[in-house]
């Protein structure tokens, strides 16, 4: 309590000193503008008080009446004596301070860049802090030259001390020995899913400006920040129940379906051209019919549109598996009538971007049919309808003037199927006339199926799986984790260890061992020594050694 009162003295001391200081320089300054008008009234015949011209002072008395300020020449300002020199206009202080903090923050990108270009879990990073964020940076110096007002140009600076500060969380992380492991794990499978739309992009030139993932462990919900696009990198937030079950890892695939769908500059807006839907976030409808009419229900669409898009893109690239991980996160056992629900967002005024949980995992169960894996899809959706015994799964439950509403769901599986065909099977103009089902390893075909079914037998035997395929494992991982539930854990566990984590010296377990995993071995000093004397032993003499480099 005393240290409390002591600072609020201290305080109000330095309070009390710098008000009386503020008072003297302003007294002082009165007292010399008074003293040069006199002289200068002095020195000029005529009326004192006749104006003469813009510069002519103001009197205090005259001026105290009309409520006005006492203005001298600019001569007599008061800040005339001080370093800084003549007053600036409120933004020149503002564009003064944006420009500092760019030079603060291209010295920090610039030491952080030349740390990580020398740490394997960080390389990656080392383009965007001395590349992207110098290029940036000196564009908004550039801009602000040319007259760039001060609000855009610290908006600007805002967005840039993000990228930062983003990239400076995601290297701290990982040098963290203890979260590095998971991060490579959930990258590597990340890479994974992002390959062939890699090279399915630079094959048809498409101008994808993403590509390179970055996990994060955070608070949040599994998500993807797009808005890191113009840098390359893709931060993808984990929840921190990422690592404890196998089935939020499919949903990554979704994650990177949403970065996809805004790094190719205009292919959003050209699906939405092409499939006939608006990007307006569509008000729910005010109906007084029992059925939902054909524009209405496009606008509907219109708003779920990415969501969609991102649903069949994950269904192809994990097959089965990312329809049981929809199945088994967005059941609600004490809320039921929520998976037919069609949501609104925070205001209640307009729809929610994502589609009712049920019309979702039917879109995955299509996108299945569609690739011929029939038993798949009529399992999972015998399972969900199982699981909705109490609920009637041929309506939807629309907010219709401040109520819920059922209406038929055969005209919304209609549109999705419509939706998924155009997608799953093209011409797409946006996509080089091709559909995803052409894009060369996104395809969950019979290779992955199979490898996804191998991964699932060795896990549910307790093994280690020799597939390579990050995707088929984790897929399989998924389906064991189906048929054992109380062993999810373990499944997950033998699951990553087939996977050599992105940034560390992991590798695949040979086939007569297990993983030497390099983080469990200690070098101490005497282990360094003795490995750079077995070196020297096992080298030729260094005289032979010169004489063979001078023969080369």
């Amino acid at each position: 309590m005393r240290d409390i009162d002591l600072e609020k003295y201290v305080g109000a001391l330095i309070g009390v000193i710098w008000a009386i200081v503020k008072l003297a320089s302003l007294y002082g300054g009165v007292q010399a503008r008074r003293a040069e008008r006199a002289a200068r009234a002095a020195a000029r015949p005529g009326d004192a008080d006749a104006p003469r011209g813009d510069t002519a002072p103001i009197d205090v008395a005259r001026g105290s009446d009309m409520g006005l300020v006492d203005v001298a020449p600019p001569s007599a300002a008061p800040w005339a004596e001080m370093p800084f020199g003549a007053p600036r206009a409120p933004d020149a202080d503002r564009l003064r301070g944006v420009l500092l903090r760019l030079g603060e923050l291209e010295q920090s990108a610039a030491a952080l860049g030349e740390m990580v270009r020398h740490e394997r879990a960080n390389r990656r990073f080392t383009d965007v802090l001395l590349g992207a964020v110098p290029h940036e940076i000196g564009s908004l110096r550039a801009a602000v030259d040319a007259g760039l007002t001060a609000r855009e140009a610290e908006s600007a600076a805002d967005r840039i001390e993000l990228v930062v500060g983003e990239i400076a969380v995601l290297v701290r992380q990982r040098r963290d020995p203890s979260l590095l492991p998971d991060l490579g794990d959930a990258d590597a499978l990340a890479d994974a899913c992002y390959a062939p739309v890699i090279a399915f992009a630079r094959a048809e030139g498409l101008p994808l400006r993403s590509g390179a993932p970055a996990t994060q462990l955070t608070d949040f919900d599994l998500a993807i920040w797009t808005g890191f696009i113009p840098t390359s990198i893709a931060p993808i937030f984990l929840p921190v129940d990422f690592f404890s079950t196998p089935l939020r890892w499919p949903a990554l695939a979704h994650e990177i379906g949403h970065d996809f769908l805004a790094s190719v500059d205009g292919l959003e807006p050209a699906l939405r051209r092409e499939l006939g839907l608006g990007g307006e976030r569509a008000r729910p409808p005010a109906l007084d019919g029992d059925r939902v009419k054909a524009p209405e229900l496009r606008r509907v669409f219109g708003v779920w549109f990415e969501e969609i898009f991102c649903d069949v893109f994950g269904t192809l690239m994990f097959g089965p598996a990312y329809v049981l991980t929809m199945s088994e996160l967005f059941f609600q056992e004490d809320e039921p009538y929520a998976s037919i629900a069609v949501q609104t967002d925070v205001t209640g005024a307009r729809y929610d971007e994502h589609p009712p949980p049920h019309l979702r995992v039917l879109i995955g169960c299509m996108v299945l049919e569609r690739g011929g894996l029939n038993e798949d899809a009529r399992a999972l959706r015998e399972a969900w309808a199982r699981r909705h015994a109490e609920v009637s799964l041929d309506d939807l439950l629309l907010p219709v003037r401040g109520a819920w509403r059922p209406f038929p769901l055969s005209p919304f599986a209609s549109m999705a199927a419509w939706i998924v065909e155009r997608l799953y099977a093209g011409p797409l103009t946006a996509l080089s006339g091709f559909g995803l089902q052409d894009i060369s390893g996104l395809d969950y075909g019979p290779h992955e199926r199979q490898e996804a079914s191998r991964a699932r037998d060795a896990l549910l035997a307790g093994r280690v799986p020799a597939v390579l395929d990050a995707r088929a494992l984790l897929a399989g991982a998924v389906l064991a984790a189906h048929h054992a539930p109380a062993q999810s854990l373990s499944i997950l566990i033998k699951a990553r260890a087939a996977i050599p984590a992105l940034g560390t010296s992991e590798r695949r377990p040979g086939p007569f061992g297990s993983r030497l995993d390099a983080s469990c071995v200690t070098l101490d000093r005497r282990a360094v020594t003795e490995a750079l004397l077995f070196r020297e032993v096992l080298l030729p003499p260094r005289a032979l050694r010169a004489r063979r480099r001078a023969r080369l």
